[in-house]
């Protein structure tokens, strides 16, 4: 009798299964396609770029070894404009060869731009606003330096990707009295310069501390985010419970408002986006982003939206997107950011 009674056993798992599905069946298809997005072609391993000088690990400042940036400048195009890259990595990780940031600056390279990859200190080494402070300078750094190197730094245009998206908003948003206190390699014989940044181009960028309140919103149980983002380890951000946390030192749960607004992009952008003010911006997420979901930029696009003039926002709101997807970085894409830039830097 009870062997006959086995065959409920697959039967209850699969009602186990169908509930389970039906209650998280938001979550399960988020993470199904972060799983299953495509992948496209860049040998990581080697960057041996024919088409102009590289300067590797150019020191911006002194007060670490790690503020440096790699500056690419193409063959055959006098005095080529400026695209900044600062590389995502939840400020804990990555650096100026991460694989986000070489789709960019192998791309635009190619296309008769001057990139110089950022690298900055990360949260182990130095809490906020270290990292703010650190691309500043390096931007200032490029501005004083453009004759020496051969480029056009009168207009700047900067890109940033997660964590990087964030720092590259800081730079857009706040202005030069504003973590512009790290002194540049070369400021005292150059003097000082403008950090001030013409274009913004933001992936997915971390604009909001707390981000497991936009979990519901897109049908994400805590649970699943915490595994999805397990790469981080408490013991490796030093006990804190997030990468928020341990980039500001300090619980993001245990702020007050005026704790917050210090290191709120929002502070920065009430204060200097203006009408007038010059700033272009283009934006790119995915739908399906669990790690810094989607809603981050929603936000953020309807705030700019009420500020800067008709055709200096563009969002494109990737549907099927992770985070970091290769396809978010197809040539498509660029070649629209290329055109955008190509209107306003030159």
């Amino acid at each position: 009798m009870k062997k006959k009674k086995l065959w409920l056993i697959p039967v209850v798992i699969l009602i186990v299964l169908a509930v389970v599905l039906a209650i998280f069946h938001q979550a399960v298809y988020l993470v199904f396609r972060n799983l299953t997005v495509g992948k496209l072609d860049l040998d990581e391993s080697v960057d041996n770029w024919t088409g102009g000088t590289v300067y590797k690990q150019v020191q911006y400042a002194d007060v670490s070894p790690t503020d440096y940036v790699d500056l690419y400048l193409p063959d055959g195009v006098e005095n080529p404009p400026l695209y900044v890259i600062i590389h995502g990595g939840g400020f804990v990780s990555g650096d100026s060869y991460t694989r986000q940031a070489q789709f960019m600056y192998r791309y635009f390279r190619d296309r008769g731009y001057a990139c110089a990859s950022v690298n900055y200190r990360l949260a182990q080494e130095a809490a906020f606003p270290a990292g703010v402070e650190d691309c500043k300078a390096a931007i200032r750094f490029l501005r004083a330096h453009s004759a020496e190197y051969g480029y056009n730094a009168d207009r700047i245009a900067v890109f940033g990707e997660s964590a990087g998206g964030y720092l590259a908003a800081m730079c857009a948003f706040t202005n030069d009295d504003e973590f512009n206190d790290l002194p540049f390699i070369g400021q005292e014989e150059l003097g000082n310069v403008s950090a001030k940044v013409d274009v913004l181009v933001d992936y997915y960028g971390v604009m909001e501390w707390g981000i497991a309140k936009d979990l519901p919103a897109i049908g994400l149980p805590q649970f699943i985010y915490n595994i999805a983002n397990s790469w981080l380890s408490k013991d490796e951000m030093e006990g804190f419970s997030s990468f928020e946390s341990y980039w500001l030192r300090q619980e993001v749960s245990s702020m007050t408002d005026s704790e917050l607004a210090v290191s709120d992009p929002y502070t920065y952008l009430n204060e200097n986006v203006t009408p007038d003010c010059g700033l272009s911006v283009w934006m790119v997420h995915g739908d399906c982003d669990i790690t810094v979901p989607c809603p981050q930029s929603d936000r953020l696009y309807e705030k700019l939206d009420r500020i800067l003039p008709a055709g200096d926002l563009v969002f494109h709101r990737v549907p099927d997107m992770g985070h970091a997807s290769d396809p978010l970085y197809k040539e498509e894409e660029l070649e629209q950011i290329k055109a955008f830039l190509d209107e306003r830097m030159r």
